[in-house]
């Protein structure tokens, strides 16, 4: 999870500046009102197709381009994001299961002790006489 937290920080900060550049050229290239730039930025940033806010100039349908192709690029990005997180998340218990079972096999002639009672006490008596390297597990410390 730590991985992606930043990755989808980075993603976020790109769409929004991106939304940021392309509400600033459109008041600047059609001297459109802002609200109307941000409106027109936030439907080609996320391809929506929605019919222009008003008619552009040559350089407007130039920076429009440029801006959609962006906006796609991120929103690919955004869904590549989603789409390994969700693939990541859904596979992290696997690599989990496969590093206990390799942990398992590399375990040999240990011996672990549940409880360190009276009859614990007396095997580890008997471990510690044959020279047995053990672990104790006990609730009481």
């Amino acid at each position: 999870m730590r991985v992606f937290i930043p990755r989808f920080l980075g993603a976020i900060a790109c769409l929004v500046a991106l939304t940021i550049v392309g509400t600033i050229g459109y008041v600047a290239i059609e001297g459109w009102p802002w609200r109307e730039a941000l409106y027109m930025t936030v439907i080609t940033v996320t391809a929506l197709g929605f019919q222009e806010v008003r008619a552009l100039s040559e350089p407007g349908r130039d920076f429009t381009m440029v801006l959609l192709a962006g906006g796609i690029t991120g929103v690919g990005i955004w869904f590549a994001l989603i789409t390994s997180f969700i693939v990541e998340f859904d596979l992290s218990h696997v690599r989990r299961k496969r590093w206990r079972a390799r942990m398992l096999e590399q375990l040999d002639g240990h011996v672990v002790l549940c409880g360190a009672g009276r009859t614990g006490r007396q095997v580890m008596e008997e471990l510690i006489a044959r020279g047995q390297v053990f672990v104790v597990i006990e609730s009481d410390s």
